[in-house]
């Protein structure tokens, strides 16, 4: 009877620390979710035969959509050069690594694409569904591989099912069909096009100047220019100097908790160290270090 008292206690003490471990879990993916870390303009990608990225502006619901054929190619950041759309997942299959999705549509589109949703399969697509849809399915959101938490899921059901029908402002795709009938995203041109439609209102009033310093790749530093202006950060410099570590993570540097929002949202975005130090004549400094090579394009 002792023996088996012990066995008791034991169980309980086991449930009682599983339960605070799952506790403690919910408790830090509910602190960190949409809920309460809540960006005034979130982007978002859902990956599949037609490949659907929303801008929505969580203050003043003025929100864009952009709905690309699978049969347009973009440079992929990281060196792999030009993949067609639909070819993607195959891709971030193979080199088991969804982050992919998330650089080639922040490049494309040049802001932070936040959250990205894709289909846990390696099917290649090959032409556009007929039946377009202007919102995401039910079984997109829950069902999908993604960045988002459970929270952030539910999150976002409540937030299309809301407002869905003010989500109604298309944005034409700007492409070149080449010789071989290939049709390819014209990224700088987009860019230079749409430059303001994903500024976020609170970083722009931090009114933050930024310096980029790089190894060597100016053309990398250059995207990752376009990618932070392109949420209303200021980019003053890019400055080449051959002493940086590329074997060492990225670091952005500041001067002032005054601009703290524009550093949490470079430093969260692009998985970076932040220092508070002196930078000079400009309010942050973004060392990319080995960040250089993981957004490497031809």
């Amino acid at each position: 009877m002792k023996k088996q008292g012990n066995n008791q206690y034991k169980n309980k003490i086991l449930f009682i620390s599983i339960a605070f471990v799952v506790v403690g879990i919910l408790f830090n993916q509910f602190r960190n979710s949409l809920f309460i870390v809540r960006p005034d303009r979130l982007n978002i990608v859902f990956y599949g035969q037609n490949l659907t990225f929303y801008s929505l502006d969580l203050e003043n619901r003025i929100h864009y959509r952009i709905t690309l054929s699978p049969n347009i190619r973009m440079t992929v950041p990281g060196g792999y050069g030009e993949y067609r759309v639909g070819s993607l997942g195959k891709l971030i299959s193979l080199e088991k690594n969804p982050k992919l999705l998330q650089k080639t549509f922040s490049a494309a589109f040049s802001n932070f694409t936040h959250i990205y949703f894709y289909p846990d399969t390696k099917l290649i697509y090959q032409k556009e569904n007929d039946s377009k849809k202007p919102l995401p399915s039910f079984k997109q959101l829950v069902s999908d591989k993604s960045n988002a938490s459970w929270f952030d899921r539910l999150y976002l059901f409540m937030l299309f099912f809301s407002q869905g029908r003010d989500i109604n402002q298309n944005i034409a795709t700007l492409v070149i069909t080449d010789k071989e009938n290939d049709q390819n995203w014209q990224r700088e041109k987009f860019t230079n096009k749409y430059l303001g439609y994903w500024y976020s209102k609170s970083l722009r009033q931090e009114r933050a100047n930024v310096q980029i310093i790089y190894q060597k790749n100016y053309r990398t530093a250059l995207l990752l220019s376009d990618v932070i202006e392109g949420n209303g950060i200021k980019i003053v410099d890019l400055t080449e100097n051959l002493q940086q570590l590329n074997n060492s993570k990225c670091l952005v540097e500041y001067n002032s908790l005054k601009v703290i929002k524009t550093v949490d949202a470079i430093k969260n975005f692009l998985q970076c160290d932040k220092l508070q130090t002196k930078t000079n004549s400009v309010d942050i400094i973004i060392r990319l270090n080995s960040l250089e090579k993981d957004w490497e394009i031809d």
